[in-house]
């Protein structure tokens, strides 16, 4: 099994709204890492085509986006994150590591907000669609609700979209699901909240699981839950595991929310590690 880690040197040395600089000597981390471990390979992604973004916001959108300083970012970042599923649902990959900036789960059609200003599930799933993938299941642990990954899935009952938020919702005949895991938590209660969904995950049968991973809800980051450093490595290990059960162990992660540069550093070398070993 190869792991892709999707990074670009572009997302380095810049202070990126709300995550900031958070990559500061991943150039060097990373390289390390591919050298240390066989089955982890480094891409340099390019940037996602125009006329792909175009099929997911309004063109006032667009205009808008362009204008700003962080556009070229958001472009790498989506472009990475459609290469990272395609490579794993032909199986040029086994599962995947995506790290961004300026894109994700706060992208509408026609507005965003939160850092992130273009769509990553968006333009994922027509590409996925294109090469014959049909169900989907996308999971959003960041500390804020995925709301414009919500409006965007909205009424494409192919897609589970499971966002662990701050309400219990469930929509659009039950494939659309807010788990409320509360403003302060545990490692424990909060991995129990997780553990109460996969029945429904592997009731659904999807044929890939998409992860937008924030830690953010670190105790010591901007959307603190309380949890700790191992949390994160312990929900990627479970997720991987279900893969592996449901869907040939297509599973790709994108680095949703988070600014600690200390926690950065320490829980991906980890989380890289674990999804490269074999199961």
């Amino acid at each position: 099994m190869v792991t892709g880690v999707f990074f670009h040197e572009h997302f380095v040395g810049k202070e990126w709204p709300v995550i900031g600089d958070r990559y500061e000597g991943f150039p060097e981390l990373l390289s390390e890492l591919e050298r240390e471990f066989p089955n982890v390979r480094l891409i340099r992604p390019e940037p996602a085509p125009e006329e792909l973004l175009a099929r997911v916001h309004t063109p006032e959108h667009l205009a808008r986006v362009r204008r700003v300083w962080y556009y070229e970012g958001a472009r790498l970042t989506v472009g990475a994150f459609v290469k990272a599923c395609e490579m794993v649902w032909l199986g040029k990959l086994g599962n995947a590591v995506v790290f961004l900036v300026a894109a994700g789960h706060h992208a509408h059609r026609d507005y965003a907000w939160g850092g992130t200003y273009l769509s990553l599930i968006g333009p994922a799933l027509l590409r996925l669609r294109e090469l014959g993938l049909r169900r989907l299941a996308y999971i959003d642990t960041d500390a804020h609700h995925a709301d414009g990954a919500r409006e965007i899935l909205m009424g494409d009952r192919d897609v589970l979209h499971i966002c662990f938020c701050h309400r219990d919702v469930m929509e659009d005949d039950g494939t659309k699901i807010c788990v409320d895991v509360g403003w302060s938590t545990t490692d424990d209660a909060y991995l129990a909240r997780v553990r109460e969904v996969m029945p429904t995950i592997r009731a659904f049968k999807p044929q890939m699981i998409l992860h937008f991973l924030g830690h953010d809800t670190h105790k010591e980051d901007y959307g603190s839950l309380g949890l700790s450093e191992g949390f994160f490595i312990s929900l990627v290990g479970e997720l991987k595991a279900l893969a592996g059960e449901v869907c040939n162990g297509r599973y790709v992660i994108a680095h949703g929310g988070g600014a600690n540069k200390r926690v950065v550093k320490q829980i991906w070398p980890e989380i890289i590690k674990l999804l490269a070993k074999d199961p």
